[in-house]
């Protein structure tokens, strides 16, 4: 192992070779790493899943431009993915836990009305809401909406009303 950091430890004068031959390698291993760790932390689009997946990404970038030694940046992004399996089965059992690490949906609009409150909240305005509901409902305006919801990947969702 000291032969291998030693040889892919920091370097300060990298070569273009070696850059590339770190980048397949670190290409390959972070292959390995998603496929092992499941798509969840790279498919969803909330704050814990979005945290995961740019510490990943910084750490490895690390072992292929030589700042850090190649082996540690892999062990570390090992960690990162192993504490989001932890924490999202913790999430899974422990309603406390999804709450403090997911957050939770807040109702933005009922039955023609705007809860100011929960907009205040999730820092939103009627014209992103309008935004919205046009880009996923094709409507531009609320008279068909019964609730309009920012869930908790921060996407804003809205349930049509009964016909």
């Amino acid at each position: 192992m000291r032969f291998l950091n030693d040889w892919w430890g920091i370097n300060e004068n990298i070569t273009p070779l070696e850059i590339a031959a770190r980048s397949a390698a670190m290409f390959l291993i972070a292959l390995v790493m998603i496929r092992l760790s499941g798509m969840r932390p790279f498919g969803k689009e909330n704050t814990f899943d979005t945290i995961t997946t740019f510490l990943v990404g910084g750490i490895l970038v690390r072992g292929v431009v030589g700042a850090t030694p190649f082996f540690s940046t892999v062990m570390s992004g090992i960690v990162i993915l192993v504490l989001h399996q932890m924490v999202s089965k913790l999430s899974m059992y422990f309603s406390k836990v999804g709450w403090a690490v997911k957050g939770e949906k807040l109702l933005l609009y009922q039955d023609g009305k705007f809860i100011e409150e929960n907009m205040r909240k999730a820092n939103i305005s009627k014209h992103d809401i309008f935004e919205d509901l046009r880009f996923e409902t094709q409507l531009n305006s609320l008279d068909k909406v019964k609730e309009a919801y920012i869930e908790r990947t921060g996407k804003l969702s809205f349930v049509k009303k009964e016909e």
